[in-house]
């Protein structure tokens, strides 16, 4: 048997009090009006509050939405400004200019650097990351061989004895084979490693006198002979330009000047090839 609701009723009076009109309501809304009423203020807050929430997000969406329509048109802007003509000019440039390199390192029976670099065999341009990536990678190599093979000058003097056959210094009545070239010095002036590389001897070598032999680790080495000191010792790394001993006259000397030779593999080649890149 259900229970009976207990009811209240409530009459509004108006202002004149000529009408009223009776409502009735469960007895339960006049006892706890207060708690109704923090609920209908509750739900009331929770509603401006998902209202204004919405609002705030859909404005912050258009912004982004703006915001990426901004950078979309700046990315676009940007490359249309970059003349592909005049890069593949300037990497074309670069190409050649490594194939004379290659000519240069050739012309000395060293292996090229880039065998096949691009230029007019390639119509199109790679993107800037992959080009850049890719001169990046064989300009290392460049630098790499370039810094172990033997170039210039050990001692900036005038060479007063080539390579090949000459009189003999001493007696001036035979001909003798001359393994380098014979740069006149003063006695102590600094003698410099003309390629990167690791030192095999640095002491007494027969007619050498104080010698110092260096090893590039790509076939060649290098001989500085005659020398009265030497700066560095066997083992140690020297790298292109360092200075490694001085100008003397030690060994089958007949005065203070440098003795330099360039080998290729075991053998002997004429160092005058090393001394420019003409």
């Amino acid at each position: 048997m259900s229970r009976k609701r207990e009811k209240t009723t409530i009459i509004f009076v108006n202002k004149n009090q000529s009408s009223n009109r009776p409502i009735q309501v469960p007895s339960s809304f006049v006892q706890h009006w207060k708690k109704y009423l923090a609920g209908v203020l509750a739900s009331f807050v929770f509603l401006l509050g998902t209202i204004f929430y919405l609002t705030y997000s859909r404005a912050t969406i258009e912004l982004s939405k703006v915001q990426l329509a901004q950078e979309l048109q700046k990315s676009k802007k940007e490359s249309a400004s970059i003349d592909t003509s005049s890069l593949k000019k300037y990497y074309l440039s670069i190409d050649k200019k490594l194939l004379t390199i290659n000519k240069y390192l050739k012309a000395r029976g060293i292996r090229q650097i880039i065998p096949n670099v691009g230029g007019e065999q390639s119509s199109d341009i790679l993107s800037t990351a992959e080009t850049g990536e890719f001169y990046d990678t064989h300009l290392d190599k460049m630098i790499d061989y370039v810094a172990f093979t033997p170039m210039g000058y050990p001692h900036l003097g005038v060479i007063t004895s080539g390579y090949g056959h000459r009189e003999n210094p001493f007696t001036g009545e035979s001909v003798e084979r001359h393994k380098g070239l014979d740069i006149r010095g003063r006695y102590g002036e600094v003698v410099k490693s003309t390629a990167s590389g690791r030192v095999v001897t640095a002491g007494r070598r027969g007619g050498y006198g104080n010698c110092v032999v260096i090893s590039h680790g790509n076939g060649f080495e290098t001989y500085y002979g005659h020398l009265s000191k030497i700066l560095i010792k066997a083992g140690q790394q020297v790298k292109a330009g360092e200075k490694i001993g001085r100008i003397g006259s030690t060994g089958r000397s007949t005065g203070p000047h440098l003795h330099y030779e360039v080998h290729r593999y075991g053998k002997i080649i004429n160092p005058r090839s090393f001394l420019t890149l003409e």
